[in-house]
């Protein structure tokens, strides 16, 4: 978030947000949108430019099934079996202040980073409800490929909500951008239509308990595609006075 002074001096600020991804073009036939947060922190170069660093995570697809899970010592028992598609975003962005509002101030931004994805198998046992704790868990795929983003948005200066806190202290913030990236492998378990034929199919095993008979359960496709989203963020920056 860029960081500005009015009457104040700040060297530094902290953002958290939801973040709204939606595919374009070819990935949007393989993802239909995603849910998740992002983290920035930045420094102050001037009262309208800052810069740092932007971390972002997404969850695209889930899945959860009962299996039987054949565990090292031979047992078998029923298990939660959770499948997750997710891309984190790891990225040095600039953002600069448009107009010095009072209350209001729009801004354009810019990142450069790495998008990584990655699909995850957990297994839980159904009897742990708040599934603390996965009995194994496995990386079925990851790639990842380096992007850039572009975007703009405006922050609310909220610091009257606080009585005490200094102006330009804690701001509303609301932004777009567009992510364009390279060609990456991904899964996904809820891809909205087969329009882009997958490369392939990926499987787990596991075990019957009463015919002790291997089967494959279907956790997803493997698809390939360009970086191509549009990335929506609603969130809070606090900034930090020298």
């Amino acid at each position: 978030m860029v960081l500005l002074a009015n009457g104040q001096s700040f060297n530094k600020e902290f953002g958290f947000a939801y973040a709204f991804a939606a595919p374009m073009a070819t990935m949007q036939q393989n993802i239909s949108r995603g849910h998740g947060f992002a983290m920035d922190y930045y420094f102050q170069v001037n009262n309208r430019l800052a810069i740092g660093a932007d971390l972002g995570l997404v969850i695209y697809g889930h899945d959860k099934s009962r299996q039987e899970y054949t565990f090292s010592d031979g047992s078998v028992a029923p298990m939660d079996i959770i499948v997750s598609n997710s891309f984190f975003n790891y990225m040095l962005g600039t953002r600069f202040i448009v107009a010095n509002g009072k209350s209001v101030k729009p801004y354009v931004s810019f990142r450069a980073g790495y998008t990584a994805f990655r699909t995850n198998l957990s297994i839980y046992d159904p009897d742990d409800t708040d599934h603390c704790k996965p009995i194994d868990r496995d990386i079925l795929l990851k790639d990842g490929t380096f992007s850039a983003s572009a975007g703009g948005g405006i922050q609310w200066d909220m610091s009257a909500v606080f009585n005490r806190a200094p102006s330009n202290t804690f701001l509303f913030n609301l932004g777009a951008a567009i992510t364009l990236g390279g060609k990456v492998n991904y899964m996904n378990t809820d891809a909205p239509g087969h329009y882009h034929t997958p490369n392939s199919d990926v499987n787990a095993q596991f075990i019957n308990t009463q015919t002790q008979v291997v089967h494959e359960h279907h956790v997803g496709y493997v698809y390939t595609s360009y970086v191509e989203l549009i990335e929506l963020r609603a969130g809070f920056v606090m900034r930090l006075q020298r």
